[in-house]
């Protein structure tokens, strides 16, 4: 893969960089937060080579590009600078949420950049256990007591990693976040609260004030939920102090407000909740019995899709630090990334288009073998969907063969092949052929139902284009497109918005009108009109695509001085009236008053040819598309 060009080419179709507010990633997606989407084609962003599809969620434009994602955004950097951007939150782009989802939407958002580091912690477990199997390691060695701990750091302290995560979330101060986490971990502390929870007694501030008794190791809610109330106080107590004392007065009031609090109120609240939320998912598979883990090894890539997987990270946590061991989620996780694994390797096997087949290839390994199944899931199963079924048919029967013989997960490492010692229950060294069967079974299914159901192959990109052009237009024809302005023709690319200058719309012509009147360029239809008057779409009657933007940021006058002649939907005639404008005026209210025209489906066309005319007026032809 080209990174550079494919960076290239997906910010040119995000709108350049002057649409970019900010630019993040996780471990396979490139998660844009846009000043604008709805210019932004979802279509050609998919088309993108290297690009496996697309997410919007939470105001985020996300991209998925599979492993690859960390070197394409790299290019990107290059390209807009974005690494020092902080993420914000568009609001405008949230849909209303009730209180459930968004509480899992926080957790996930605050869990996901944490994963890396508790992947790596993780696979130290798994060294543990494969390590003295082999007969490398003695498990009673200070060696083996070293790398433990190593493995169980970022476990024991991940309240402190998570509230770095969430004080992103919640745009307040990292230091202060990381201080609470700190705070309630102290040894001095869990001796305390642990001595009393012995003896009965309850832990007072002030001996008037109860501190009830947590244990924060490990959690997750409790730190989240403290982080959120610091945000509050930090703004507070830099609103009451004054300006002289910031530099000592304000850390010193930040942290005796918030220890306080998330001690007596918000850690224990959040420990409840933890429980509670816990307890719903066991009270499921407590009624639902084997036929739970069946269900959701089904359904989770579904769970995947709305990024809602990294809330049972806690759950799983709390669980494995309980009981030692998880039997219920990290099983259905599990038998998900096996069949999403295998149903890729069908298509890789099946399909007869060269991109795909690597695509699929790439995307088989990385979920078998790393359990990474974003690629696969965006990239394979649910772009062609009949795939999807596959992996649900297999995972299913996989989740039903390790609930019959009672597989446990002693870890939280990415499930995958490589993962599989994770699975292995000290005392029962069958279990390691058991998971083996597992993954035989999930794997065998997914791949024959996959097979069998097939798919609806894609064509290869090149013979695509060449249809596309066929069906719209002889090779040798080209349809002439008069102005439907009068005024000075510029360059698109001299047009001072990147919107339209990088011909990420579609390419075209602009001018600097003379006249305040557009007629109509040919017979066709209005496809849009905006409600502010200053843009209309048009498509010809033999389907050239074509929009209108009159001026610059214009959007911003609501429909001022401007007087539409026709509405959405409306037929038209060559040379009919569609709108007219006061020039004059939207200058003296500080806009640019060049308008660009865009053949919008310029892609389907061989190319667009411009007349070299430094001036026009009204149905003198302008453009040429072949």
């Amino acid at each position: 893969m080209d990174y550079a060009k494919v960076g290239k080419q997906i910010l040119e179709r995000m709108g350049g960089k002057s649409n970019v507010i900010s630019l993040v990633h996780c471990m396979t997606r490139l998660r844009f937060t846009l000043k604008d989407e709805s210019i932004v084609d979802d279509e050609l962003v998919k088309k993108t080579k290297g690009v496996m599809g697309i997410m919007k969620k939470s105001g985020q434009y996300q991209i998925i590009v599979g492993n690859e994602v960390g070197a394409v955004y790299k290019e990107i950097c290059k390209l807009g600078n974005f690494q020092d951007n902080k993420q914000t939150q568009n609001n405008k782009s949230k849909e209303k949420q009730g209180i459930l989802s968004t509480i899992l939407d926080v957790i996930s958002g605050c869990m996901a950049p944490v994963i890396p580091a508790l992947i790596g912690a993780a696979m130290i477990k798994v060294l543990l256990t494969v390590l003295p199997m082999m007969g490398l390691l003695d498990s009673s060695s200070q060696t083996y007591e070293l790398i433990s701990v190593i493995g169980d750091g970022a476990f024991f302290f991940m309240p402190v990693l998570i509230a770095m995560s969430a004080a992103n979330k919640f745009n307040t101060n990292q230091y202060y976040a990381a201080s609470l986490a700190l705070i309630i971990l102290h040894p001095n502390f869990i001796k305390l609260m642990s001595a009393a929870n012995e003896a009965g007694e309850t832990v007072k501030f002030f001996d008037l004030i109860p501190v009830t008794y947590a244990s924060y190791a490990y959690s997750v809610i409790p730190i989240i939920l403290g982080v959120w109330v610091l945000s509050y106080i930090e703004k507070f107590v830099d609103k009451i102090t004054p300006p002289i004392t910031k530099n000592f007065l304000k850390p010193m009031l930040v942290v005796l407000f918030a220890s306080p609090i998330i001690m007596v109120v918000v850690g224990p609240l959040g420990s409840i909740f933890g429980e509670a939320l816990s307890s719903v998912i066991y009270f499921i598979h407590d009624k639902l019995g084997f036929i739970a883990i069946g269900l959701v090894s089904g359904i989770y890539p579904f769970i995947v899709m709305a990024g809602m997987h990294h809330a049972f990270t806690p759950i799983k946590l709390s669980m494995i630090a309980t009981t030692g061991y998880e039997g219920f989620i990290c099983i259905s996780e599990f038998c998900s990334n096996m069949a999403q694994g295998a149903a890729s390797l069908s298509v890789a096997i099946k399909t007869k288009n060269k991109d795909l087949k690597q695509t699929a290839g790439s995307s088989a390994f990385s979920a078998l073998v790393a359990g990474i199944t974003e690629p696969a899931l965006y990239g394979v199963t649910t772009r062609l969907k009949k795939p999807m079924l596959g992996a649900g048919i297999g995972a299913a029967a996989g989740g039903l063969v390790g609930v019959f013989f009672q597989l446990k997960s002693f870890g939280v490492a990415t499930p995958a092949l490589v993962t599989i010692p994770q699975y292995i229950e000290s005392g029962r060294p069958e279990s390691f052929m058991y998971i083996l069967i597992t993954a035989a079974v999930t794997i065998g299914i997914t791949f024959v139902a996959t097979y069998l159901i097939g798919f609806e192959d894609i064509v290869d990109e090149e013979d695509e284009e060449i249809e596309e052009v066929s069906s719209n237009l002889p090779l040798n024809t080209g349809i002439k497109i008069p102005s439907p302005i009068e005024g000075v023709v510029v360059e698109l690319s001299e047009v001072n918005d990147a919107t339209f200058s990088t011909g990420v719309l579609g390419k075209g012509v602009a001018i600097i009108p003379t006249k305040g009147e557009v007629v109509s360029p040919f017979d066709g239809t209005v496809d849009a009109f905006f409600e502010t008057h200053h843009a209309l779409g048009l498509k010809s009657n033999n389907g050239v695509e074509m929009l209108i933007h009159v001026g610059l940021e214009t959007v911003n006058l609501k429909g001022k001085h401007f007087i539409p002649k026709v509405k959405t939907g409306d037929k038209i005639k060559k040379g009919d009236s569609l709108l007219t404008f006061d020039i004059n005026a939207i200058k003296d209210e500080g806009y640019d008053i060049v308008t660009p025209i865009i053949i919008t489906n310029s892609e389907k066309y061989m190319e667009v040819i411009n007349t070299n005319n430094e001036n026009t007026i009204q149905l003198q032809n302008l453009i040429t598309v072949v």
